[in-house]
């Protein structure tokens, strides 16, 4: 069998190729991938940061609907002591 530089140089040319293809696929496929964990990532941690919010808001209006219960606590114990001071003062405008 004689040597032929033209196939060698055919086979070379076809294994650079096929190498070079194949570097480059896999680069690509890498990409890809590193694409969709990002995004994955980015997904996790935006709805993290969504329920982090929504307890945040539940917090806030638990403690709004405790501050009102609290006013409305002082209003009635301020309402209370109105009546016990009116009733005092009546009864001294009576007794004069």
């Amino acid at each position: 069998m004689k040597f032929d530089p033209a196939m060698a140089g055919f086979l070379l040319a076809l294994v650079g190729s096929l190498s070079g293809w194949v570097a480059w696929w896999n680069g690509k496929r890498q990409q890809t991938i590193q694409k969709a964990v990002t995004d994955a990532e980015k997904a996790l941690n935006d709805k993290r940061n969504f329920d982090h919010l929504v307890r945040n808001q539940s917090e806030i209006s638990k403690n709004i609907a405790y501050g009102f219960k609290d006013i409305d606590e002082q209003m009635a114990d301020q309402n209370n002591e109105l009546r016990e001071i009116k009733a005092w003062l009546i009864r001294g405008k009576a007794s004069e």
